[in-house]
């Protein structure tokens, strides 16, 4: 470039051309102006640049003035350059394009060129250039094309099936991962409106989850086995038609894309074949259920076996599960605890079984040896259920159901909070309905008997919640008692 400037380009005959630009009327126009410009003679030979011309290359005005315009430009495109200004200059045209230029300190940037041709005397002198620096510009371009290229080089590694959609609802992505998921081609896809996306899922044209992004106000939950909203991002799961041969339940996470200015331009979603997995939960689900009635029938077995033998109790295991169930809820438990309390409460008894049946249906006082062996049936119970896998402590439950808060119980004299809270709830329920029943030693005591028994002993026998919650349950009539039960 420096040897070109040192010898600028000429053309022969220069001299003798009739018509010579007008630098000083020109200079007196265009230094207020705002803008680059440069003037040049029918030889190309600058003539005029303005300062803030002269400040883009770098060049001082007498080197400027030395010069050919095509010095200007990189050397791929100097001979252009000199073609297409001969030929402006027979016709006189104007014309506009881009071109890089290179500057003194060897620095290239990108410019949009404007030229208009110089008249003077009814005559073509000249042209004036006016330039404008889109460096920046195009390098924003291409980082926005690189952006945009590495955008979609990653949706189409995504390993779930992804669409991005614009506005105004046109597919701009359909990755691998979609065509594999739903067999429709990303070429088929791509470019189309109109709900085309909802094809392959719904077979028809509707607004899918992806459009509730673009437009909130789109009202499609119907359509959803649930729509999930996090900030604003959408999650859902939904039942599709059969495509690829079966019909499938899809995830699906919807979100904004924004511009640089914060406003939303297009949507993205991604969806994944959660079928199998579905299917499996449901064939878990089944199977816990069964589960769950056998091990309901088992206890339920072992609690009539524990009453058969003894006719007098029938159905107290049932009624004070029942009552404690109900203490529970009042005292605002969790559902697995109030679980743990009716399995317990249904076996409670079950030690019974090792106490010997003449001593159950006894009609008179039983004497301190029969006493003893009555109190063996918390432990003896304890011993028949502890290998059973609960989920919870079951036997534990059973055996403290005894226990006394002043450690006045059996089988082990705990005190206070060393009983387990269910055990404590199942002891109030327990002397409420044997005291309230008839046993074969004495009748029934009547509900507020066994009310007053448990208010009167509230912090020192009993947990004084559990009694609180007991007599506020009996008295709303939340809890009956039916002998029959």
């Amino acid at each position: 470039m420096a040897e070109e400037r040192q010898k600028p380009h000429k053309h022969p005959g220069k001299e003798s051309r009739p018509g010579r630009i007008d630098v000083d009327q020109l200079a007196a126009v265009l230094d207020s102006v705002n803008g680059m410009f440069c003037a040049y003679d029918l030889d190309g030979q600058i003539v005029y640049v303005n300062q803030k011309f002269r400040h883009l290359v770098g060049y001082s005005d007498g080197v400027l003035k030395g010069m050919h315009i095509s010095d200007l430009a990189i050397d791929r495109h100097k001979k252009r350059i000199r073609e297409r200004m001969k030929a402006r200059l027979a016709t006189g045209e104007e014309s506009s394009w881009e071109m890089p230029v290179r500057a003194e300190d060897g620095s290239e940037f990108i410019v949009i060129a404007r030229t208009s041709p110089i008249h003077q005397q009814n005559q073509i002198v000249g042209e004036l250039l006016l330039i404008e620096d889109i460096t920046e510009r195009k390098q924003a371009e291409a980082e926005l094309r690189e952006s945009q290229r590495r955008l979609a080089d990653t949706i189409e590694s995504l390993p779930d099936a992804t669409m991005v959609i614009d506005r105004q609802g046109r597919i701009m992505y359909w990755n691998r991962a979609m065509v594999e998921l739903t067999g429709f081609p990303a070429i088929d896809m791509v470019g189309r409106g109109n709900y085309e996306h909802a094809l392959p899922f719904y077979g028809i044209r509707r607004p899918i989850l992806i459009d509730m992004i673009i437009d909130p106000q789109v009202n499609i939950e119907q359509h959803y086995m649930y729509i999930h909203k996090e900030g604003n991002v959408l999650f859902t799961e939904t039942k599709t038609i059969p495509f690829k041969g079966r019909a499938r339940i899809l995830w699906g996470r919807a979100a904004p894309l924004f511009d640089t200015k914060g406003e939303i331009v297009g949507a993205i979603e991604s969806v994944r074949d959660i079928t199998d997995r579905k299917e499996a939960e449901e064939d878990l689900k089944r199977s816990h259920e069964r589960l769950e009635a056998i091990f309901s029938g088992t206890v339920s077995a072992l609690a009539v076996t524990t009453e058969k033998r003894d006719q007098y109790t029938a159905g107290h295991q049932h009624r004070v599960a029942t009552l404690a169930c109900e203490i529970a809820r009042e005292m605002g438990l969790t559902e697995k605890v109030i679980d743990d309390i009716k399995i317990a409460g249904t076996l409670h008894d079950i030690g019974k079984l090792y106490v010997p049946l003449d001593i159950l249906s006894q009609s008179s006082r039983l004497t301190d040896i029969e006493q003893l062996f009555v109190k063996t049936h918390p432990a003896a119970g304890y011993y028949i259920v502890k290998n059973i896998p609960f989920e919870g402590p079951i036997a534990e439950i059973i055996l403290e159901h005894h226990e006394r808060m002043d450690g006045s119980g059996y089988p082990r004299g705990l005190k206070g909070d060393e009983i387990l809270l269910e055990a404590r709830i199942l002891s109030v329920a327990d002397v409420v309905e044997a005291m309230s029943s008839h046993r074969p030693y004495r009748p029934a005591l009547g509900v507020d008997k066994a009310l007053e028994e448990i208010e009167r002993n509230a912090g020192r026998l009993y947990d004084r919640d559990a009694v609180e919650a007991c007599v506020k349950v009996i008295k709303e009539n939340r809890f009956e008692f039916h002998p029959g039960l």
